[in-house]
């Protein structure tokens, strides 16, 4: 049958406009560099290390030059996996957490759209899967430990990637990919196929299975999230790598991280190579980034600090976008964005629906990035240990304790003079933004006093727990004495607080004992969670200075705390703590001792004698006669 000429010509030109109008969905390659500062790339002002295909990725692309992630690993890949603030995540501030199986991540999102999708890397945003192979590895390598429990996750499938070749901890060996130092069993991958046997370089294994992901996906969609290892301590190099540094390098530790940029910088390179010669590259979203700033080994320069810091140089990071097909090319954008905003993001530039998840955090920089407009987003936040900061698009502020530090970002980006008494009103309407903010995360703040509804009475009843402890004349006001009395192991979180109900024998001195939960050895004061500007109670205390009665008619107080600075993680060791400079034997009680959570609920830490963890302290010049018992209720007297 022949077809007229005018309907064969209509019927080409409505197949040419159908497939002008459903063009083929971009690809998404991730790169994620681990701990790589602003200036350990060659691309920026004082990089002194050279990065030739990092270089040309810059140039080739947008350029974000205000970039925001977190200071540490975790927190900032669970925000590019959801979107959402780490500590709706149960992650953050430190390293650490288990992504609940409830969020939505940017893998499931493109997954829904027909994506094919891929992580090969470090995930550190949960613990190894527990499979009968890996249980056996972990019976081995702690032997000598036969209680030590298996702490198991969902793994990175349960996430929605297709293929997974990760490992799970953080700082492994490059080699066996062991925890550093050497503890626990080997952490290696492929979906859930443990893998102790594979031997080689963790980058050479990183690149090669993300290269083979992208060639057997070639006549499809897909999302390749490449977390890479480097440059994360242990420092570990390739002779092959360290033979390419510069001569003139002679300290070792400056080769070896040289070598190992330049080893970051060549699989860059290669995995983009792979994407021209398959022919792929115009149409894949390419974004090059690090997950924090870099440490004192690197560079970060010209900010101020680095990574475990919310200085800039912690959370300012080198970061482009290259996209030929969208026109994301070779030009700078200044507006404030980060790691929260690339799921939405991300999902906008491949014009698909976002999926239903639990609320952003992050918004859509697209359209302002294509247009090069101003950015939607107002501001980014963080709390770290005895701080919480707010950065804008012309100020960053420091909150601490006992006062603010203020920067005028657009003028001094190394945050060098503190303008704070210069621009009151900008460190009101800044701390007005981050007390809002804290309140809509639940943020536990350890170094800010608890709002005023956890300001309860207390109710101490039945029995409480007595320690007692002489403090003799050589103990000065440095020394501390540290008595455990109780272990958790629950996980916390920052949006957790601990509260308890105190007391005081009488005739105690005015630095009284106090309460705080401690890690490690109970001997090094060192270890304590409250320390100077941490451990602030609802009436403004720092715990350290061992504060007495608020109402000093009272017999017993009621005290909460948060514990935002040393989530996420178990909080398993309690202790009461004695100060010396006062001679005399002093007794403090303690009862109600738990876990408020930010729903509401609670978990006991000590209630009555069944959870007492103590242990006999041994006497000596500074503190004798050391007692831990519980006693009646109505044995605390005035």
């Amino acid at each position: 049958m022949k077809f007229p000429i005018k309907l064969v010509a209509s019927l080409l030109a409505s197949l040419s406009a159908l497939s002008a109008a459903d063009p083929a969905k971009p690809n998404i390659v991730y790169l994620l560099a681990d701990d790589l500062g602003w200036s350990d790339i060659s691309t920026h002002p004082g990089g002194s290390i050279p990065t030739p295909n990092i270089d040309r990725l810059f140039k080739q692309g947008v350029e974000l030059r205000n970039f925001m992630g977190w200071c540490v690993c975790s927190p900032t890949r669970a925000m590019l996996l959801t979107g959402r603030h780490p500590f709706r995540v149960g992650t953050g501030p430190e390293t650490g957490g288990e992504l609940e199986k409830a969020e939505t991540t940017i893998a499931e999102g493109f997954k829904a759209h027909g994506y094919r999708t891929g992580v090969f890397g470090k995930w550190h945003n949960g613990e190894d899967p527990d499979t009968a192979e890996f249980r056996a590895a972990h019976a081995e390598a702690f032997k000598a430990m036969p209680n030590k429990s298996l702490k198991s996750g969902l793994g990175a499938n349960e996430h929605g990637f297709d293929e997974a070749w990760v490992y799970y901890g953080g700082g492994a060996d490059y080699f066996t990919r062991r925890n550093s130092g050497g503890k626990g069993p080997v952490s290696w991958w492929h979906n859930r196929e443990y893998r102790p046997q594979d031997a080689g370089y963790t980058e050479d294994f990183i690149v090669q299975h993300a290269m083979e992901f992208i060639r057997d996906n070639k006549e499809k969609p897909f999302f390749c999230y490449v977390p890479f290892h480097i440059v994360h301590a242990p420092l570990q190099a390739k002779e092959a790598d360290l033979k390419g540094v510069d001569p003139k390098v002679t300290d070792k530790t400056k080769r070896t991280y040289a070598a190992m940029v330049q080893a970051l910088d060549k699989n860059v390179g290669a995995i983009l190579n792979e994407l021209d010669r398959l022919g792929l590259r115009d149409n894949t979203i390419v974004v090059f980034t690090s997950d924090n700033g870099a440490t004192q080994d690197g560079s970060n320069l010209p900010f101020r600090g680095g990574k475990h810091s919310v200085f800039e140089g912690g959370t300012h990071l080198p970061t482009v976008i290259h996209w030929p097909n969208g026109k994301a090319t070779s030009r700078t954008w200044d507006g404030l964005c980060g790691a929260l905003d690339m799921f939405p993001t991300l999902m906008s530039m491949a014009d698909l629906k976002m999926p239903e998840t639990r609320p952003l955090d992050g918004k859509n920089i697209w359209p302002s990035l294509r247009d090069n407009t101003v950015s939607p987003v107002e501001s980014y936040y963080w709390a770290w240990r005895n701080e919480d900061a707010i950065r804008t698009a012309d100020w960053r502020m420091h909150r601490f304790f006992d006062h603010n530090e203020l920067y005028d970002i657009s003028a001094d980006i190394s945050e060098t003079k503190n303008v704070a008494d210069e621009h009151p009103e900008v460190v009101k309407s800044l701390t007005a933004k981050l007390t809002t903010w804290a309140d809509s995360i639940g943020a536990a703040l350890t170094h800010q006093t608890p709002p005023a509804k956890f300001n309860v009475q207390p109710a101490p009843e039945g029995e409480v727990l007595a320690v007692t402890v002489t403090i003799t004349a050589t103990a000065k006001p440095k020394d501390k004495l540290i008595v455990p009395i109780a272990s958790w192991g629950g996980s916390q979180f920052a949006t957790d607080w601990v509260e308890f109900d105190i007391a005081f024998a009488p005739g105690h001195p005015k630095r009284q004992p106090f309460y705080s939960p401690f890690s490690g050895n109970e001997k090094k004061a060192e270890q304590l969670i409250f320390k100077r500007g941490e451990g602030i109670d609802q009436f403004g205390r720092e715990q350290i200075n061992g504060p007495g009665m608020q109402n000093s008619a009272a017999t017993w107080e009621h005290r909460i705390v948060g514990l935002c600075s040393s989530a996420p993680g178990p909080l398993g060791r309690h202790g009461i703590v004695f100060t010396g400079g006062q001679p005399g034997t002093y007794t403090v009680y303690l009862d109600n001792l738990r876990l408020r959570h930010a729903d509401g609920s609670t978990e006991p830490i000590w209630t009555n004698s069944k959870d007492t963890r103590a242990k006999k302290v041994a006497d000596n010049e500074l503190f004798k006669d050391v007692q831990v018992r519980a006693v009646p209720a109505t044995e605390v007297r005035k």
